[in-house]
């Protein structure tokens, strides 16, 4: 059905085609309308498989029986699916602009229309740090017209791209506690606010002076197992996302790898084809996490979880080279190590520093000086790696991880070397 409603939308009709298309009038096919667009918003929340087809039944209403101000929000939520299911960015991110133009000036319709084009679909094709601000638009708008579900599903997708994007973390770490007391006292959806908590979580371990212990404990095996006996597999993705993150970043290589194992084959097998934009960071720090354990063992199911990874970068750079180049960049320069290849894998490492800081990805320029620091001392070049661990230092100061300089600067007092803290803890 999907497919036959796409080749309908994108075929036949086109958006002049539907802006031509006349008023819907059936008072019964308007209720209908109106009952799928609730429908639609209950089945996101709960990560139903059924979207996909109940934005389809709200186009094929529409083509059939007219035009009503829901019909873009099926629009939209059809251009979603093409994203998310079929991997069709182009056709999602034309169609998604398809339903805002179409929209008008109905402020409750676009703020629906707006959380999903900007939250969803265009992070696949335009810079992420230029969609931040359209999403704190998106929340306060939908506030000001009183769709409070509207405005905190966008408030917590900000936050999360916010978070995985490089936003200053001491400026953002406001913008967190804010939600999360307004959304305690005023609104009391208790999901959005375990949603947002592992941010604050993060937040917290990244900029205190107890960050690398802090993090084995902010979220747990049973946070993660808790989450799937639930059936909030969405929520789940993302707590694993943000531990695989922060234990990459402060170097807890040995105490996550368990976790990796487990979740890492877990996840590729369940949304193998999907896009979500969690799925992003999973595979980028988890491959991270791979090549390094695979370089360790040479263990087949770690290369396994890379190349993946890997794989899945270089579709997603064909669509965006701004979001995701450094990030398959500095996957390419750990592979290339892994197998030995230390020409490639040196050059790979400058392009991944050049692409992070070109695309304003602060963290990921930290995390690409300091891996190719690592690189460097292995392999015998020590005389670059004071000056690329000075600038992951000022990186990292930047961003406003003062947890991870710590312990960077702590861990080079602390060994007989220039090591700084490339080691893995134990």
């Amino acid at each position: 059905e999907m497919l036959g409603t796409k080749q309908l939308v994108t075929g036949s009709l086109n958006e002049s085609k539907l802006r031509s298309l006349p008023e819907m009038t059936d008072s019964t096919k308007k209720e209908a309308m109106a009952f799928l667009e609730e429908m639609l918003r209950c089945s996101y929340q709960i990560q139903s498989i059924h979207s996909p087809l109940l934005a389809c039944r709200m186009v094929r209403i529409s083509v059939q029986f007219g035009w009503s101000k829901t019909s873009c929000v099926g629009l939209a939520s059809l251009a979603l699916s093409l994203v998310t299911v079929f991997g069709d960015f182009s056709e999602g991110y034309s169609m998604a602009k398809t339903s805002m133009s179409i929209a008008g000036s109905d402020k409750r319709v676009l703020c629906s229309i707006m959380v999903i084009t900007y939250g969803m679909i265009n992070i696949w094709k335009e810079p992420i740090q230029a969609i931040l601000p359209q999403m704190k638009d998106v929340y306060n708008m939908s506030l000001k017209y009183g769709l409070i579900d509207n405005a905190l599903a966008t408030g917590m997708l900000h936050a999360y791209r916010a978070w995985f994007t490089g936003s200053l973390l001491k400026p953002f770490s406001k913008e967190v506690a804010l939600f999360m007391r307004n959304n305690s006292e005023r609104h009391k959806r208790r999901l959005m606010h375990l949603c947002v908590a592992p941010i604050s979580n993060g937040i917290s371990c990244l900029c205190g002076s107890s960050g690398s212990q802090y993090v084995d404990e902010f979220i747990t095996e049973e946070h993660l197992a808790e989450a799937l006996r639930n059936k909030e597999t969405t929520f789940c993705e993302c707590m694993l996302a943000i531990k695989l993150m922060c234990s990459f970043i402060f170097r807890r290589l040995d105490g996550i790898k368990p976790t990796a194992r487990q979740y890492l084959e877990l996840f590729e097998r369940q949304g193998g084809a999907s896009a979500q934009f969690v799925n992003i960071y999973r595979l980028f720090y988890g491959g991270l996490l791979s090549l390094h354990y695979y370089r360790e063992s040479r263990d087949q199911f770690w290369l396994d979880r890379a190349e993946h990874a890997i794989q899945k970068m270089e579709v997603w750079t064909a669509e965006s080279v701004w979001n995701f180049e450094n990030k398959l960049f500095l996957l390419q320069a750990e592979r290339h190590y892994a197998f030995g290849e230390m020409d490639l894998a040196a050059e790979k490492y400058m392009l991944a520093q050049k692409s992070s800081k070109k695309h304003r990805f602060i963290h990921e320029e930290a995390l690409a000086c300091e891996l190719a620091a690592a690189f460097n001392e292995k392999t015998g070049n020590v005389q670059f790696v004071a000056e690329l661990i000075d600038r992951a230092v000022n990186c990292y100061q930047t961003w406003g991880a003062e947890g991870k300089v710590e312990s960077l600067l702590i861990d080079d007092e602390s060994y007989d070397g220039p090591n700084f803290g490339l080691e893995t803890k134990r």
